[in-house]
C-alpha cells in the first residue's frame, strides 16, 4: 500500500468522499464501504470508524454495540415501527468501556432516532432508566464528549437532569422542545446556563407549548450572551434582544415572534441576515420592524394573526422596497390568518404592488394578504415582466373575495409566455372569455404552451362550461399534473362550482392522455 495512505489526514479526506459521493437517501453503500474499511485493514480502522460514526452514529447504535443481554429491543422483529431499548441487567465497567469507544465518535444526538434497516424506517426510543444509568457511569465527563448537534425534548425533571450530562462545550447546534404540562422547577435556571455551557453555539432552536414570561426572559438573556449565532428559531423576542442580534455579524437566519408593542430605539441593520421569518400580532408592527432594517435578505416571511386593510399592506410593500436589497430577495411570503369581515373588505391593486416589482430576482411569491388582490390582464403582464425567474406564484390561495376576477385567460398566457421556470401558479381567472367562444381561442393562443408548470390552482375561479375550460387548459398546459380549486362540495353556495371544476379536472386529465 502506498505510504501516503498511512497519513491520517489523507485517509480522512478520502473516506469523507465515500460518504459524499453516495447520493442515495439512506446512503447504504457509504455505510457498508466505511464499515468494511474499518474491519479489513488495521491502518484504516480508526479513521474509517470516525467517519462512519460522525455521519451515521447514534446513541442507540452505541448501546447496541454493548452485549445483547444488557439491553432488549430487536430491530428485525418489530412490526409496530418503534423499538424501545430497555435495561435488563446492571451496567458493568466493561460495558461502559465498549459504549465509550463509540460515544467519543458520536457528533449528533436526537432523542427520537430514525433508523433505516432493510428498507424499513424504525423509530428507536431509549428507556429513561438506561440513559440515566449511562449518564451516571462517569460524572466527571459529558456522556458524549465530542457532540456537536443535540435535539432534546423536555417532558419533566428527569429529561432536564439527563440533558445536563450531555451538554458539551463543543456543541454548535441545539434544538430544544419543552413539552412539560406541569412546571419544571429548574427549567429557567437550565435555560440560563446554556450560554456558559455551550459558548460555541451557532444554531439555537427553542420551542415550547407555552413559554412563561420568566422563561421567555431566560431565553432572551441566553441569546444576548451568545456571540457566534448563525441561526435562531424561537418564540417571542423583545426590543433589547433584537438590538443585540442586529449587530451580530454571524447571524444568517432568524425566526421569531415579535413582542406586542415593541418600541425600537435604533436601526436594526442585520447586515448579513439572509432568512427572516417573523410572526406579528398585526402588520403595523411588522412595518415598523422592516422600516428599521437595511439588509440583503434572500427569504422573507411575515405572518399575522389579525386582518388588516390594504393601505397598511401597501405601506409594508413600500418599506420593503427601501429596506431590502432589490437584487437579493428570492422568497417572499406574507400571510394573514384572520379573514376580514365582509363589511370592511379592502382590495390591493397593481399600484399597491408596484414596490414589489422592483425585486426582479424573486422566484417564490406567496401572498395570502387577508384582503382582495384585484389584477387585470395589464397587471399580469407587468408582474410577468418584472418577475421572469418566478417558480412559484400564489395569490390569495385561501381567501374567497366578493369581487369578481378581472384577469382573463389572456393574463394567464402572459405568465406562461414570459415565465419559463414557473412550476406552481395560484390565480383566480375569469374564464368567461373562453366559455363564450366556440373554438376561436385557438387562433389567438397560437403556439403558446408551458411545459414546466406542474400545479395550477384556480382558487375560487367561477366556471360554467367545464368542457371548454378543460380543452383550453390542456392545450396551453400539456405537462401540468394537477388542476386544483378551493370550492367546497359540502357548502350549498359553493357546490355548483365545485362540481364543475371537478368535471373540468377529470376531462383535463383524460385529454392529457
Amino acid at each position: 500500500m502506498a505510504q501516503c495512505l498511512f497519513i491520517s489526514e489523507i485517509q480522512l479526506y478520502v473516506f469523507h468522499w465515500i460518504y459524499v459521493l453516495d447520493t442515495s437517501h439512506e446512503k447504504h453503500t457509504a455505510q457498508a464501504s466505511l464499515a468494511a474499511l474499518a474491519r479489513t485493514c488495521s491502518a484504516f480502522h480508526d479513521i474509517a470508524l470516525d467517519v462512519l460514526w460522525q455521519q451515521f452514529g447514534t446513541i442507540a447504535r452505541a448501546i447496541q454495540c454493548m452485549p445483547h443481554d444488557l439491553w432488549d429491543g430487536d430491530m428485525n422483529k418489530s412490526e409496530s415501527g418503534c423499538i424501545c431499548l430497555k435495561l435488563h441487567r446492571h451496567l458493568t465497567k466493561d460495558d461502559w468501556n465498549i459504549f465509550r469507544r463509540y460515544a467519543l465518535r458520536i457528533r449528533h444526538l436526537s432523542l427520537a432516532t430514525q433508523d433505516v434497516r432493510r428498507g424499513k424506517t424504525l423509530i428507536v426510543d431509549i428507556d429513561d432508566e438506561l440513559l440515566a444509568c449511562l449518564a451516571s457511569m462517569d460524572p466527571t465527563q459529558p456522556l458524549l464528549p465530542n457532540l456537536t448537534s443535540l435535539e432534546w425534548i423536555i417532558y419533566d425533571e428527569r429529561d432536564l437532569k439527563l440533558i445536563r450530562r450531555i451538554m458539551t462545550k463543543s456543541l454548535t447546534s441545539l434544538f430544544l422542545e419543552v413539552w412539560a404540562i406541569s412546571p419544571v422547577p429548574d427549567l429557567q435556571q437550565f435555560i440560563s446556563s446554556i450560554a456558559p455551557a455551550c459558548p460555541s453555539l451557532r444554531k439555537l432552536n427553542v420551542h415550547s407549548v407555552a413559554l412563561s414570561s420568566h422563561l421567555r426572559h431566560s431565553v432572551s438573556q441566553t441569546i444576548c450572551h451568545l456571540h457566534h449565532l448563525t441561526t435562531i428559531h424561537c418564540g417571542v423576542l423583545d426590543a433589547e434582544v433584537m438590538d443585540h442580534l442586529s449587530r451580530l455579524p454571524s447571524l444568517l437566519e432568524l425566526k421569531f415572534a415579535l413582542q406586542p408593542n415593541s418600541e425600537f430605539q435604533n436601526e436594526l441593520l442585520f447586515e448579513q441576515l439572509q432568512v427572516l421569518d417573523v410572526h406579528a400580532q398585526d402588520i403595523a408592527s411588522a412595518v415598523d420592524l422592516v422600516s428599521r432594517m437595511r439588509n440583503k435578505l434572500i427569504n422573507l416571511s411575515i405572518f399575522s394573526d389579525d386582518h388588516t386593510g390594504a393601505s397598511v399592506l401597501a405601506q409594508l410593500f413600500r418599506r420593503l422596497s427601501i429596506s431590502v436589497s432589490h437584487y437579493s430577495l428570492r422568497h417572499l411570503q406574507i400571510m394573514v390568518a384572520e379573514r376580514p369581515p365582509r363589511d370592511s373588505f379592502s382590495v390591493l391593486n397593481l399600484e399597491d404592488l408596484h414596490p414589489l416589482l422592483s425585486f426582479t430576482q424573486l422566484t417564490h411569491v406567496h401572498l395570502d394578504a387577508g384582503c382582495g388582490i384585484s389584477l387585470d390582464d395589464v397587471a399580469a403582464l407587468e408582474l410577468a415582466q418584472a418577475w421572469p425567474n418566478i417558480i412559484q406564484l400564489m395569490l390569495n390561495k385561501f381567501l374567497e373575495t366578493p369581487l369578481p376576477s378581472s384577469m382573463s385567460p389572456i393574463g394567464l398566457l402572459c405568465f406562461l409566455k414570459r415565465c419559463p421556470n414557473l412550476m406552481e401558479l395560484t390565480l383566480e381567472i375569469d374564464f368567461s372569455f373562453i366559455e363564450e367562444q366556440d373554438d376561436q381561442w385557438h387562433y389567438w393562443v397560437g403556439d403558446i404552451t408551458h411545459r414546466r408548470l406542474s400545479v395550477f390552482d384556480v382558487t375560487y375561479s367561477k366556471i360554467h362550461d367545464a368542457a371548454k375550460v378543460a380543452a383550453f387548459l390542456s392545450c396551453v398546459l400539456p405537462r401540468t399534473v394537477h388542476v386544483l380549486y378551493s370550492w367546497i362540495h359540502a357548502l350549498d353556495d359553493q357546490r355548483e362550482y365545485a362540481e364543475r371544476w371537478n368535471e373540468a379536472s377529470r376531462l383535463f386529465k383524460r385529454m392529457e392522455k
